[in-house]
């Protein structure tokens, strides 16, 4: 491991200030996945932690930094920050109410209309029919593709008793299209309330949900709109992915995949 992957992984255990494990790149994620799978038994069974996949970066560095400490600025970022700052701030998203997915999740469909400004062609993306049906079952924002191997890896222990809540220690959100951190937190609510789907992988632009449970196919409609209000690149950048299609694949997929320009 380089001094700088030594260094990236140190900052991100410290800033977090929970039991963290690295992975090193391999060809297999079996280790990983194996890991994964026995923290996520652990954490339902004691329910004081909630297991993430991070993938490292000094961008997700940075951006953790900077929305936990509002006073934290310029190079010095990862080294300087108060904990005191940080932990006010983590305690007030965990405080705060986070009962309202469906009212964020309305908002972000509004600003999705308001982007296309022709609501005749948001109506038409809605109904447009076809298009290539991709299911997932595993999880992608922790691979290399040019390499054939995973990145660096560190798997948190989040210390919350309820997964939405891990956006408080990992606030991500916030910038470009991607919602922010109180609405993450209030939009995986809503979505493990009713699919059982649980932050499980965060990198710096993406968030991947391991899901408990398949949606109802009365639902998936409605559900692939607000996941594209969500994160409008799933379809506008997903070559041959329509709305109808991404629904088609909610019957089925146990991972939903979603990443911010």
């Amino acid at each position: 491991m380089s001094d700088h992957i030594t260094s990236l992984v140190s900052a991100i255990t410290k800033f977090l200030g929970c039991p963290c494990t690295y992975f090193a790149p391999m060809v297999d994620d079996e280790p990983l996945m194996e890991a994964y799978r026995q923290a996520l038994e652990e954490s339902a069974e004691l329910k004081t932690f909630v297991p993430v996949i991070i993938v490292p970066s000094d961008t997700l560095l940075d951006t953790l930094v900077m929305n936990s400490d509002e006073t934290a600025n310029g190079d010095d970022i990862p080294e300087k920050y108060d904990a005191e700052e940080v932990a006010s701030f983590r305690n007030e998203l965990l405080v705060a109410d986070s009962s309202l997915g469906a009212a964020a999740l309305s908002e972000l469909v509004s600003i999705a209309q308001d982007v296309l400004e022709d609501p005749e062609l948001f109506e038409r993306m809605i109904n447009e029919e076809g298009g290539t049906v991709e299911s997932h079952h595993q999880f992608l924002s922790y691979w290399d593709y040019d390499s054939g191997m995973t990145e660096h890896v560190i798997l948190a222990r989040i210390p919350v008793s309820h997964p939405y809540n891990v956006f408080a220690y990992l606030p991500m959100g916030g910038w470009n299209a991607c919602p922010s951190n109180s609405a993450l937190i209030a939009i995986s609510r809503l979505w493990y309330e009713n699919y059982g789907a649980i932050p499980a992988v965060i990198s710096k632009d993406t968030v991947e949900y391991l899901v408990e449970e398949a949606v109802p196919e009365s639902e998936c409609k409605d559900l692939a709109i607000k996941q594209y209000a969500f994160c409008p690149s799933i379809i506008e950048e997903s070559d041959g992915i329509t709305i109808s299609s991404h629904a088609e694949s909610l019957k089925s997929s146990s991972v939903w995949y979603f990443w911010w320009d």
